[in-house]
């Protein structure tokens, strides 16, 4: 009589395969740091050889710039533009300008602002790898909208892509830089007003 074949079966999909390592690499990275992480932990967490996890990422370098590009992507799931280009500056930036900030001083991009602090010099490849993924998308989707609210006349802007980089600098930068200084984080009324004040700021010198 044939025994009956466990359905708990460890899948051997590639991309599942990877994912659950990557999973397992980036608990291991945000408690450890690089330099301290092990390759030993992260191959007990996932549950397969070390054969397994070297033949996803030969080297603990590859594997913590794969866990920074799948958290810089992150952004496309997590922050859900306003849609359309109906809505006024004002109401538009407000409520992408939550969502922006609610992603950034997330666990993951702070991870990796601590991680650029702590081993940037070392690894220079970092900060390019987010910037890549995160940064320049992000400014690019800002710049879009400034340019079709420049085209239908309701902000004054002369360079949308450093208005872009201006806004975000407003909105995200001292509040991220507190965070990874050790600062608490903001209750919601509190970011909610933060927001509405960076905006405010923003469209008066560039609204109309």
């Amino acid at each position: 009589m044939k025994r009956r074949q466990s359905s708990k079966r460890v899948s051997r999909d590639p991309a599942i395969v990877a994912a659950r390592i990557l999973d397992a690499a980036q608990a291991e990275f945000m408690v450890h740091g690089f330099a301290a992480a092990s390759t030993n932990r992260i191959r007990l967490a996932f549950g397969g050889s070390k054969a397994t996890l070297f033949r996803h990422f030969p080297t603990k370098l590859r594997l913590l710039e794969a866990v920074i590009q799948r958290i810089a992507t992150d952004w496309r799931r997590s922050i859900d533009w306003p849609e359309g280009t109906a809505a006024a500056p004002a109401e538009w930036l407000t409520l992408a300008g939550e969502r922006m900030l609610i992603w950034f001083v997330g666990d993951g991009p702070l991870f990796v602002g601590r991680l650029a602090i702590a081993e940037g010099r070392k690894l220079p490849r970092l900060k390019l790898i987010f910037q890549r993924a995160a940064g320049r998308p992000l400014r690019a989707a800002l710049a879009r909208q400034f340019r079709e609210w420049k085209r239908r006349g309701l902000l004054e802007t002369a360079d949308p892509q450093r208005d872009a980089v201006h806004f975000l600098d407003l909105l995200i930068a001292g509040e991220v830089s507190r965070r990874l200084y050790g600062g608490a984080p903001l209750r919601r009324p509190q970011m909610k007003h933060h927001v509405a004040r960076c905006v405010e700021l923003f469209l008066d010198g560039c609204g109309k």
